[in-house]
């Protein structure tokens, strides 16, 4: 592009009236942005091929049953280890339909684009009042709807999967074939198995492609960060009430909840290391500093706390409430802070 000599000299005037410090961090932040933005596409498209890889492996399922005219009994006697290698293989790929979808929580559900997928995906609730419910019906192949059945992970496939909801059982079996049923050992209705597998790959696909539209700014980075740090303390909770802390059957048995809160907490740091921190060290660097140790710490916390459980270690309910309450006063800090760093920044954040 030609360009004048008068405009040329003007443009050089005007950037040199901008600190070279200023010029950086807008550089460093747009970069930032971005690379949160193609790290949460990454795994959101991981998410789809598992999801798809999921729902075939449902299909098999389905298909196997459907070969004994939907009879489990029948299907069991005759087709006893093949069944029990299909339920094994449904489960491995929720898991990592399940652990792609938690490394990238932390960012969706704070951004107010998106936040309506991990309400649907993860988090929401069933039925049709109250707060964070679900807004999605569930179609299964034979034709019924379920009216907002709750969010799709937790709420429907993972409890169906590992024979935790008693109206998913369709038979007791023993398919690790040590001569005894035990809890979780079944199968389960194919046909809401089936409905469940494809509705997470299409709104798998949904999430990529909000994704795909959505803008990066700074209001969105602050607010996810504000709104989903916090959160911490409710997992915990959930993880002190699950069955590897209380014994009792609930959700979240396919794995510990504290491998989720690695992922939702994990995210939560990348946006401020890569979206914010640039900006906030800008502008005061001792809070920036004040403001990733703080998320150091955390993830330090959380990382040791399942590294111990992985290793066999045992807690009772009162350390598990002495760990959150722990987790949950750093991520108050953290917020504490990360506000003060938002109005320094002149940013409004979402309600």
């Amino acid at each position: 592009m030609n360009m004048s000599k008068p405009a040329l000299a003007m443009m050089l005037t005007s950037s040199l009236l901008l600190p070279c410090g200023a010029v950086a961090a807008d550089d460093a932040e747009s970069r930032g942005l971005a690379n949160v933005k193609q790290f949460t596409l990454d795994h959101s498209r991981l998410l789809i091929a598992q999801a798809e890889l999921l729902e075939a492996a449902l299909v098999d399922y389905a298909g196997t049953i459907s070969a004994y005219r939907g009879d489990y009994a029948s299907a069991w006697s005759a087709e006893g280890p093949r069944l029990a290698k299909q339920i094994a293989s449904i489960r491995s790929l929720w898991l990592e339909a399940s652990n792609h979808y938690e490394t990238i929580e932390g960012i969706v559900a704070g951004i107010p684009a998106t936040a309506k997928y991990d309400l649907i995906l993860d988090a929401g609730n069933p039925g049709t009042e109250g707060e964070d419910v679900a807004e999605y019906d569930l179609k299964l192949p034979d034709g019924t709807v379920l009216k907002r059945p709750g969010n799709l992970f937790h709420g429907v496939t993972e409890p169906l999967f590992w024979g935790m909801s008693e109206a998913g059982i369709k038979l007791s079996a023993d398919l690790n074939g040590d001569g005894k049923t035990t809890r979780g050992e079944i199968l389960f209705d194919a046909n809401l198995g089936l409905g469940a597998a494809r509705a997470l790959a299409f709104w798998a696909k949904a999430l990529e492609a909000d994704m795909s539209a959505w803008t990066p700014n700074r209001e969105d980075a602050f607010t996810s960060v504000i709104v989903m740090t916090p959160t911490v303390g409710d997992y915990f909770g959930e993880w002190k009430e699950s069955q590897f802390i209380s014994g009792e059957i609930g959700a979240f048995v396919a794995q510990s909840r504290l491998a989720d809160v690695q992922g939702i907490m994990g995210g939560c740091r990348k946006m401020y290391a890569e979206a914010l921190s640039p900006v906030v060290a800008a502008g005061d660097a001792d809070l920036d500093s004040r403001i990733k140790a703080g998320f150091e710490e955390l993830l330090a916390l959380v990382d040791d706390t399942y590294a111990r459980e992985a290793s066999g270690a045992e807690f009772g309910v009162e350390e598990a409430d002495a760990l959150g309450n722990d987790a949950q006063d750093t991520a108050d800090r953290i917020v504490a802070l990360v506000l003060q760093a938002a109005a320094k920044a002149g940013v409004r954040i979402r309600g």
